[in-house]
């Protein structure tokens, strides 16, 4: 029986070409063709990025590392930069936002208000090396999640998340420290492809 699929191509060389993403076949980078992605000249590729199934991103900038998945149904937002480096996973339905509503009552929200009468908060979001984020986490603007941190699913990150170490909770708290043999895999991965890509 031969499978059949819907929706399930990812965008053309050719058409990411058209959009400003240079050499994506070389490259490996797909962007599935149902992703939203409010405007490409704000966003700096590496190598090996994959953008699955609905996903939005609407930022200020948005900076990729090497080896990034970003899972379906996930949003990157806001009016400041992101920056997510090499190896990094934001599993389905990830959030992230760069700014925030004032939820205290004092002003109005939502974009449909005039800038006067809101008072939007927004910071920069960065996200390390081997950073690992479960299905539908949270991140919220200043966050800083260093190298090797793993959050649970549904985690609500704010702040800063101390590198090797896994998270879990609302907000996030430390459960134990995470291996790092990810680090020796990534230097095998390196010395297997590096040559060929014009990675060191």
């Amino acid at each position: 029986m031969t499978r059949q699929s819907l929706n399930a191509a990812f965008l053309s060389a050719d058409e990411l070409a058209a959009f400003g993403v240079p050499e994506a076949a070389k490259r490996n980078i797909l962007i599935h063709r149902t992703a939203v992605v409010v405007d490409f000249s704000r966003i700096r590729f590496g190598c090996h990025v994959r953008i699955d199934p609905f996903c939005v991103i609407s930022c200020a900038e948005l900076y990729l590392g090497d080896y990034i998945h970003i899972g379906a149904g996930s949003s990157i937002s806001g009016r400041s930069t992101v920056s997510i480096a090499d190896y990094a996973t934001l599993s389905h339905q990830s959030l992230i936002f760069s700014s925030s509503d004032d939820y205290t009552g004092f002003a109005m929200a939502n974009p449909t208000v005039p800038a006067r009468y809101t008072s939007v908060v927004s910071d920069t979001v960065s996200i390390g090396r081997h950073a690992l984020l479960g299905a539908r986490c949270t991140v919220l603007p200043g966050a800083v999640i260093e190298e090797g941190v793993s959050a649970g699913a549904g985690t609500l990150i704010k702040g800063r998340l101390e590198a090797w170490t896994m998270y879990v909770g609302v907000p996030a708290r430390p459960l134990r420290p995470r291996s790092r043999r990810c680090e020796e895999l990534a230097i095998a991965l390196r010395a297997e492809n590096g040559a060929a890509e014009g990675h060191p």
